[in-house]
C-alpha cells in the first residue's frame, strides 16, 4: 500500500488525517526526523486508551505501508502516561502482529515507564505463546513536553541565588498533590495529625479540594467572550487535575520554600511533571514512587536522573529509598489504596518510613540550618534547571537504542 492510498484508507476509514501521524507529547524535532528516517507511526486512530487504537486491518495496513516505504520498523507509543502493563498493550500489540502477520521485531513500542524492559522481559520469559519480542524502549516525553511549554512562556522562571534575594525563603518545602493514591492520603493524614509541620510547608491535595491560593492563572478578565471565558484558566480546571506551565502559577511558591517533596504517580516509574515542577523552579527534591502496579527489583528513577545528566541531593536526602524494591500487591484488593499497606506487609512499609523519617527531619530543622544546607548545593539547583532545558541525553540514548534494533534486521 503506497503513501497516497494508505492516508485515503486512514481518513475514509477513521476520519485519520495525515498531519495526525506524528502527534505526539514532547518528541523534540531531531528525534521525530530519526524516527520518520527508520519507520512510520502507527496512527493512534482514538485519543482515548491505547488499546483502542489497536486492530489487525490497521497493523496489516500499516505494515504494508512501512514496506512500500522502504522503513524498517512500526512506532507505538503511550506518551503521556506510564502505564501499560494493566491495559496489557505489550500482550494485545502481540496478538495483533501475529493475527495481521506482521513480525514482532518490527515493532518498537515507547513509554515513560524506565521500568519497561524490566517488566516486559519477566512477562515475556514467563509465557510460551510468542516467540519474537516486541522491542521496547523507555522514553521521558512528558520531561519533554513540559520542556518545550516552559520554552514558550512570556515571562520565565528566574533562579536568584539566595545571596542576591532580598527575601529568604520562610517556608521548609513545597508538596504538590492532585489525583488521589494511597501514599498521598497517608500523606495527608500525616499532616492532619502534625499540624506543626503544616505550618513549615506549602501543601495542596486536589483530591480533597485543597489548593494553594491563587496558583492559577486567571484569565478571565482578559476574555472577550463567552467562548473564550469558558476555556480560560480557572481553578475549576485545576481541581480537575489540569496543570502545566501555562495554568500554574506557583513561581511565589517556590521562592519562598526550600525544598519539594515530589508525590509521584501510581501508574509507572517515571518522571512527570510533579518532578519537572522541582527541577525548572530549581528546588532540591525527593520523590516518593506509590508503584502499586508493579513488581520491579530497584525504584531506580533517582539514578536514570544522573544518568540523564541531573544532580539528586544526598545532602539533604536519605536516597536508599531509590534502590528499595517495588513489589506488586497480592489479593483480591490490591487495587484499592487504603488496603495496599497491609496487603503488602514490610517492603512497603520500610519505603514509606524511610521518607518520613527524612522528611521529618527537615521539615523539623531549623530553617537557618536548612538554609545552610540548601544554598551549599544552590550550584546542583542551577545545574538541573541548564540539563533540564537542553536535554540531550534521552534522545542520544534511543538513537543508539534504534541502531541496535536497526542492526538486528534482515
Amino acid at each position: 500500500m503506497d503513501e497516497k492510498n494508505y492516508l485515503k484508507y486512514l481518513h475514509d476509514t477513521y476520519g485519520f488525517y495525515e498531519s495526525q501521524l506524528w502527534e505526539c507529547v514532547g518528541v523534540p524535532p531531531r528525534l521525530i526526523a530519526n524516527l520518520k528516517y527508520c519507520g512510520v507511526t502507527y496512527p493512534r486512530i482514538n485519543d482515548e486508551e491505547l488499546t483502542k487504537s489497536l486492530n489487525v486491518e490497521l497493523l496489516k495496513n500499516t505494515y504494508e505501508y512501512m514496506k512500500t516505504s522502504n522503513k524498517k520498523l512500526i512506532f507505538i507509543w503511550e506518551d503521556v502516561e506510564g502505564y501499560w502493563e494493566d491495559f496489557k498493550h505489550h500482550e494485545r500489540i502481540h496478538e495483533c502482529c501475529q493475527q495481521a502477520g506482521v513480525p514482532e521485531d518490527r515493532i518498537v513500542y515507547l513509554n515513560n515507564d524506565i521500568s519497561l524492559n524490566e517488566r516486559y522481559d519477566r512477562w515475556f520469559s514467563k509465557q510460551s505463546k510468542y516467540k519474537t519480542k516486541i522491542n521496547m524502549i523507555s522514553f521521558p516525553f512528558l520531561i519533554y513536553g513540559y520542556v518545550q511549554d516552559y520554552g514558550e512562556l512570556k515571562y520565565p522562571y528566574e533562579i536568584v541565588k539566595y545571596k542576591d534575594r532580598q527575601k529568604l525563603p520562610t517556608k521548609h518545602f513545597i508538596t504538590l498533590m492532585g489525583r488521589q493514591n494511597w501514599f498521598r492520603d497517608k500523606f495527608w493524614n500525616y499532616f492532619e495529625e502534625n499540624k506543626d509541620i503544616v505550618n513549615n510547608g506549602y501543601i495542596s491535595y486536589l483530591h480533597k479540594k485543597i489548593t494553594l491560593p491563587n496558583s492559577w492563572i486567571d484569565n478571565r478578565k482578559f476574555a472577550e467572550n463567552q467562548k473564550e471565558l469558558k476555556s480560560s484558566f480557572l481553578k475549576e480546571r485545576i481541581l480537575k487535575y489540569e496543570s502545566g506551565p501555562q495554568m500554574d502559577n506557583l513561581n511565589s511558591y517556590y521562592q519562598d520554600s526550600y525544598f519539594s517533596v515530589v508525590p509521584e504517580t501510581s501508574n509507572g516509574i517515571y518522571v512527570s511533571e510533579k518532578t519537572v515542577k522541582a527541577l525548572y523552579h530549581g528546588h532540591p527534591f525527593t520523590i516518593f514512587y506509590p508503584a502499586v502496579d508493579m513488581n520491579v527489583k530497584k525504584i531506580g528513577m533517582l539514578q536514570k536522573l544522573k544518568d540523564w545528566g541531573f544532580e539528586t541531593f544526598p545532602e539533604l536526602f536519605d536516597e536508599s529509598y531509590d534502590n528499595l524494591k517495588s513489589s506488586k500487591p497480592y489479593g483480591d484488593l490490591y487495587k484499592y489504596h487504603n488496603w495496599y499497606e497491609d496487603l503488602l506487609g514490610s517492603e512497603l512499609k520500610l519505603r514509606y518510613e524511610t521518607f518520613i523519617n527524612d522528611f521529618k527531619k527537615l521539615a523539623n530543622m531549623d530553617i537557618k540550618k536548612l538554609h545552610k544546607i540548601c544554598e551549599s548545593v544552590e550550584e546542583k539547583c542551577i545545574h538541573n534547571r541548564k540539563t533540564l532545558m537542553n536535554l540531550k541525553i534521552p534522545i542520544d540514548v534511543v538513537l543508539n537504542q534504534l541502531n541496535i534494533i536497526l542492526s538486528k534486521q534482515k
